[in-house]
């Protein structure tokens, strides 16, 4: 009798705490203001396209579930960064310490990434990097405050290597790469792959990022390369195509895109393009699956278009926040907390499964795509990346332990 009615009495006053705890929950995030999401992205500059996919993506996602996360409402102060490391490092600066955001999310192009993790390791502010591919953030230049939820550039290429030597049969390529941190860890990254099966590379060529005329470029490639591959970002990808064709070089060399005609590009090309191996990435819009599918039906929908990864990236920087947002009910003032809570959060993302390892970076697939025509539901006939081959649960290290590949130092021209 005396045990039944202890038992009773703990069950109450196990049932009190819970009613309690979730009222001081609940009550925290009212009393609190909205949750401010300082967001870094190029909307001038040479990679002003993408930074609106990057956008795109991430009001999607927080119009969708109302800007709320946590039982608070959820603000985005936008800053353009212009692809430029030192307005990035200004603009960080300004939303941590004006404009008292609560964490930062961004920037896009590779080479700001170090600049922005620089300003939170001096303030503690945290750090979505996303998506910017800098590899020194999650590898020799880590910062506890920094969590990536996109890609590291290399990350994305060693696969491309393998398959640009095993299925696409070259033995004596020729590189085409953007001037730039992360044109140098693409390319870098498959270079080092193809050789190390065997490839020989016969020439590597860098283009700044901002180059309007490709034909030096293009009478640099040494006539006896049997492939040329292409790692270009923003701008260069369309200037670089219609170079190509232009002068006739699809008539003298195959052409492979290992970084090169993701969704945003497209609009600005034509049938040209039909059946290049266009890309080796972490997302692409003809991903078959469920998930994916629902996400590029809304973008579609809303947007008119195919979504590039930038804005897979962006939505899924969204759904990974808010599921840490809402795991600690909001409460992202307690910066430990919201860091522990995007370490250990799991999210369906559209690309696919997502793990974090040890160093901050997800462990994902990696997508070698070919460009096709294809009927879409919504927008009719639409050139589309259709994966070719997937790498599953590709880490940032290829296939090296982490200490092995570190050893190695960064990849640089």
């Amino acid at each position: 009798m005396f045990a039944m009615k202890f038992n009773w009495m703990q069950r109450a006053t196990a049932a009190l705490i819970l009613v309690a705890a979730t009222c001081v929950g609940s009550t925290f995030a009212q009393t609190k203001g909205p949750i401010r999401i300082g967001v870094l992205a190029p909307s001038t500059g040479p990679l002003a396209g993408p930074g609106a996919e990057m956008i795109d993506g991430m009001k999607m996602f927080w119009e969708k579930n109302n800007y709320t996360a946590g039982g608070r409402k959820v603000e985005l102060v936008i800053a353009d960064t212009t692809c430029n490391p030192d307005q990035a490092l200004t603009q960080a600066r300004r939303l941590a310490l004006q404009e008292k955001v609560n964490f930062l999310l961004g920037p896009l192009c590779g080479h700001e990434g170090p600049a922005v993790a620089q300003v939170s390791k001096e303030t503690g502010i945290p750090l979505v990097l996303d998506p910017a591919g800098a590899d020194t953030n999650t590898k020799w230049d880590r910062t506890p405050t920094v969590i990536r939820t996109a890609v590291s550039a290399s990350q994305i290429s060693h696969p491309f290597g393998d398959y640009l030597y095993k299925e696409l049969g070259a033995r004596k390529a020729t590189f085409i790469g953007s001037d730039y941190t992360w044109g140098h860890e693409v390319a870098g990254g498959m270079i080092r792959t193809y050789k190390e099966l065997g490839g020989a590379v016969n020439k590597v060529i860098w283009a700044p990022l901002a180059t309007t005329d490709y034909g030096a470029s293009l009478a640099a490639i040494p006539a006896d390369s049997d492939a040329v591959v292409v790692a270009l970002a923003g701008v260069a990808r369309i200037r670089f195509f219609e170079a190509w064709y232009n002068f006739g070089y699809d008539k003298k060399f195959k052409l492979h895109g290992g970084y090169w005609l993701h969704e945003d590009a497209i609009p600005q090309i034509d049938d040209r393009a039909v059946g290049l191996i266009s890309n080796s990435v972490h997302y692409v819009a003809g991903i078959d699956t469920p998930e994916n599918k629902a996400f590029v039906d809304e973008y579609a929908r809303k947007y008119k278009k195919v979504p590039s990864w930038f804005a897979e990236s962006a939505y899924t920087s969204g759904l990974w926040t808010k599921a840490a947002i809402d795991s600690i009910n909001g409460n992202v003032e307690d910066r430990a907390a919201f860091l522990k809570a995007m370490r250990t959060v799991q999210v369906k993302a559209p690309r696919g499964p997502l793990k974090l390892d040890a160093y901050d970076n997800p462990i994902q697939n990696v997508y070698i795509t070919r460009l096709q025509k294809v009927k879409h539901p919504i927008l009719g006939d639409v050139l589309m990346n259709i994966p070719v081959k997937t790498y599953t649960n590709v880490s940032q290290f290829w296939t090296d332990k982490p200490e092995d590949f570190l050893k190695r130092g960064p990849y640089k021209p």
